[in-house]
C-alpha cells in the first residue's frame, strides 16, 4: 500500500497497472500508477488544452 503525494491518504493497489490514472479516493487527485512493485504513485500530469489546432 502506498500514500496519496498530496493527502497522505491510503492508496491500494486494487489490480491497478503500470500507467493507469485514477482519482485519490479522499481528495480526488488524478494519481498516476509509475510502479508496480512496489506500487507507487504520483500526481498525473496535466492535460494540456486542445483548442483544435
Amino acid at each position: 500500500m502506498t500514500h496519496c503525494p498530496e493527502c497522505d491518504a491510503k492508496v491500494e493497489r486494487n489490480d491497478k497497472v503500470l500507467g493507469e490514472v485514477f482519482p485519490c479516493p479522499d481528495c480526488g487527485t488524478e494519481l498516476e500508477v509509475f510502479g508496480t512493485s512496489p506500487f507507487a504513485v504520483q500526481p498525473a500530469p496535466k492535460e494540456a488544452e486542445d483548442w483544435g489546432e
